[in-house]
């Protein structure tokens, strides 16, 4: 058996499906595998980068660890900005690169490369296979560190030679039993403490680490009474209909959760599964903590403490921590009555209308609040990076079944177009929405003939302003001037997707966003479509809290 097999069995048998990549000859050994493997499924991308977002869009939704393979040199450097992604994300993706063979290194082999200390600072663990039989061994450990401790990328240089090497019958390798991080009692007795001290005094603000436990974070607030915001990344973590809710804080925010945040109407606030980076908190704007005890959950310990103090740090798995609280708030309370404040609640949500345009005039806010009003209510929607972002998180209400993607830590424009075929794979029943721009499109757009040959049912949404929109404003409103090839001819999408023979649609005006000429949009059997929303792009965004990030820097 060929040592690259050997090893692919191994994360066969951990449950891995998808190896995501572009084949290429130092790595085409390991393609040659996959015709005795068929548990593994190749998703061929037009670029290793895409490939990349593909496969931490896949993880971070299964929670199953993906495969992303990239050629050696330039195919191998494609892949550190998805590793980068994948290491802010914390998603265990490993990501395995070829080499020429060893016996050839250092003698100037085509698109030679030391690849290993080039992903050592954004990956877990970067190292090269010098032995064949080790082979399999080093794919086991590469598993075991991704998936271990606080989750993260890897990445594995395997040079030709090392892979297509005969190793006989392997040695049987084993993955590791990864455990919940038990929370240390006495925290959680604190914070417990805290939240009864408070009673209805107080407030949440879920972060991305808690969108894994909707249902959970839901149930506490509403024996709490307290009011819900989301970071930008956690949006989706609470459903945006709910009384509850107040939106989100942050880039972008909204102006209730700005208000209640900020005001004082709560003694604690408690936040769960945000690092509290910069868009989670309007750039560290003190304002949200001022005079409030905080409460910070994480399952990460680094996080806790790092950008606020904190006076009641709680370290371990999130879900167990807020099952753990729910369970003191809930000693001696008849389940009955339990299930009464939950169906108020319901009934409550069910009578709040999702936003819409109104009598807004066509634009870029109008357009997103109408994609709003007729998508399913089981819609994914996978936001890329842009203008038209702002946008999305400020205007989208995410509703109960609703769920909301977003890479806006280290996500490149374009990742929205990617990552929407990864979430399509990990969830093939959910409708999926991507929301890109024309410039992210130029970027990564050739994915959506990707979606075409794996006949995935992505709606790309393209807002077409024909520009950089959000450079351009960003630079009108720091700069008060700006070059003028920031904007360009507008080139047709709909015509780019006719070529490629996609379906297509085009918006010019909200009477063509009308529910009734979207409900094919959402055909699953009819393949992706490509829907084009030609707007002028005029109208200032919600971005002005970055744009004062960047006005006060010092260079």
């Amino acid at each position: 058996m060929r040592a690259i097999e050997a090893g692919l069995r191994f994360l066969v048998s951990q449950g891995v499906k998808y190896i995501f990549g572009v084949p290429a000859g130092s790595i085409n050994a390991l393609y040659d595998c996959l015709h005795e493997l068929p548990e593994l499924t190749s998703i061929v991308a037009k670029h290793e980068s895409s490939s990349g977002y593909m496969a931490a869009a896949y993880t971070r939704i299964t929670g199953i660890p993906s495969v992303c393979v990239g050629s050696s040199g330039p195919g191998a450097t494609n892949l550190v900005t998805p590793a980068a992604n994948a290491w802010r994300e914390k998603l265990p993706v490993i990501f395995l690169t070829g080499a020429i063979p060893t016996t050839k290194f250092g003698r100037g082999g085509g698109q030679e490369l030391n690849a290993d200390p080039i992903f050592a600072s954004v990956t877990k663990l970067s190292k090269t296979v010098t032995d064949p039989k080790e082979l399999p061994r080093v794919l086991a450990e590469a598993y075991n560190t991704a998936i271990s401790g606080i989750p993260g990328p890897v990445h594995i240089t395997i040079p030709i030679n090392m892979q297509m090497t005969d190793i006989g019958e392997p040695e049987i390798v084993t993955a590791v039993l990864t455990q919940p991080v038990q929370p240390v009692l006495a925290e959680v007795e604190a914070a417990a403490a805290a939240i009864a001290k408070a009673g209805r005094r107080g407030a949440l603000l879920l972060g991305h680490g808690s969108k894994q436990f909707k249902d959970t974070m839901r149930r506490f607030a509403e024996l709490t009474g307290w009011h819900v915001a989301t970071t930008p990344r956690g949006k989706g973590a609470f459903p945006e209909n709910h009384p509850l809710a107040l939106g989100v804080y942050g880039l972008a925010s909204n102006d209730s959760a700005v208000d209640y945040l900020r005001g004082n109407q709560h003694d604690l606030l408690m936040i769960v599964g945000s690092a509290l980076g910069e868009s989670a908190t309007s750039s560290w704007d003190e304002r949200l903590v001022n005079g409030k005890q905080i409460i910070h959950i994480d399952h990460d310990k680094r996080e806790l403490g790092k950008n606020f103090d904190t006076d009641y740090p709680v370290h371990g798995d999130i879900e167990l921590v807020v099952r753990q609280l729910i369970d003191r708030l809930t000693s001696g309370v008849q389940e009955e009555q339990l299930e009464e404040i939950t169906s108020a609640y319901k009934e409550a949500a069910a009578a709040v209308e999702t936003a819409g345009p109104g009598t807004e005039d066509w634009s870029t806010r109008s357009a997103i609040r109408q994609l709003n009003l007729i998508a399913p209510d089981n819609a994914r929607y996978y936001v890329d990076i842009g203008e038209f972002m702002t946008y999305s998180i400020q205007n989208l209400v995410i509703r109960e079944n609703q769920a909301f993607d977003i890479n806006i830590n280290f996500g490149g424009m374009g990742s929205g177009i990617s990552g929407a075929l990864g979430a399509q794979l990990a969830e093939p029943d959910r409708p999926t929405i991507s929301v890109t721009g024309d410039g992210c499109f130029f970027m990564h757009g050739m994915e959506v003939l990707t979606a075409k040959e794996y006949n995935l049912p992505i709606v790309f949404v393209v807002i077409n302003n024909a520009r950089l929109g959000m450079v351009y404003h960003g630079h009108m409103m720091q700069y008060k001037r700006c070059l003028e090839d920031f904007s360009q001819e507008r080139t047709s999408i709909a015509d780019i997707a006719k070529a490629l023979g996609i379906r297509y649609a085009q918006a010019e005006s909200l009477d063509e966003l009308r529910p009734e000429l979207a409900k094919e949009w959402f055909d699953q059997s009819r393949g992706p479509i490509v829907v084009e929303i030609n707007v002028e792009g005029n109208e200032i965004p919600p971005m002005g809290e970055r744009v004062k990030f960047l006005q006060g820097a010092t260079y």
